[in-house]
């Protein structure tokens, strides 16, 4: 099901703006033509449990909930899920996936700084969007084990991405403290505990320019820039970069 996920796009054209994912599922299930209708009735259910993960939120959500955004009887659940559990970690799994897809299309195809800034503005868009997901990707990660087995493969593959992205088109190698792979995790660490204190938990809220999107991706990718380059992105020659 998750390769169904990923290869029925309804649009082929990356766009910066996330969208709500389970609104995502719905254009997906809308075009395609399913094999039987139980693998229909399962794509609905985890549609149904994407929006009771984003509204409701993973320690309150019950099987119930999905039924009932699903329109389907509670036995029917039990058909194709073991539990919650079972279908949050298959639909977080996928939205990781989705993610990371998409993140890779939005940055193609650029100058440095540009793909450095379009996949920042897409990931603030998606925890906009989707803040519940994302919290519940947290909450996943320190409370079920099968779920951390799932996703450990799935992290490091797109930080080993970042990696060889820096090596290829960044100043950072030989002689610097570290490597690679740990700059690129400690860069994507950066972005991603930023924005989920910023915009999921609004825990941290220092500065109102925190809560601009454009400033929020213009101040990442600058640190992410200059970290990779060791120098200013020539967009921003002789401007003020921060205030």
């Amino acid at each position: 099901m998750a390769a169904l996920v990923e290869s029925m796009e309804p649009d082929a054209v990356p766009t910066l703006d996330c969208g709500r994912y389970c609104d995502h599922l719905a254009d997906v299930y809308s075009a395609t033509d399913f094999a039987t209708k139980g693998d229909r009735t399962k794509f609905r259910l985890k549609i149904a449990a994407a929006r009771a993960l984003e509204e409701v939120g993973y320690q309150d959500m019950k099987v119930a909930d999905i039924c009932a955004f699903a329109e389907v009887a509670l036995g029917t659940f039990y058909v194709y899920f073991r539990d919650k559990n079972e279908i949050a970690i298959e639909v977080v799994l996928d939205f990781v996936n989705f993610l990371y897809d998409r993140a890779r299309q939005v940055g193609g195809r650029h100058t440095e700084y540009e793909a450095i800034l379009n996949t920042n503005r897409f990931f603030i868009s998606a925890y906009q969007r989707n803040a519940g997901l994302m919290q519940c990707h947290v909450q996943l990660q320190s409370r079920l084990p099968e779920f951390r087995t799932l996703w450990r493969p799935r992290h490091r593959k797109w930080i080993e991405g970042l990696a060889r992205s820096i090596t290829r088109r960044g100043v950072y190698g030989a002689g610097m403290p570290g490597s690679t792979m740990m700059a690129a995790r400690a860069l994507e660490g950066m972005v991603f505990h930023y924005l989920y204190s910023v915009i999921v938990t609004r825990e941290s809220v220092l500065d109102e320019r925190e809560l601009d999107p454009d400033e929020l991706a213009k101040l990442l990718t600058v640190l992410w820039y200059r970290a990779v380059y060791c120098k200013d992105p020539p967009e921003l020659a002789g401007a003020a970069v921060s205030g």
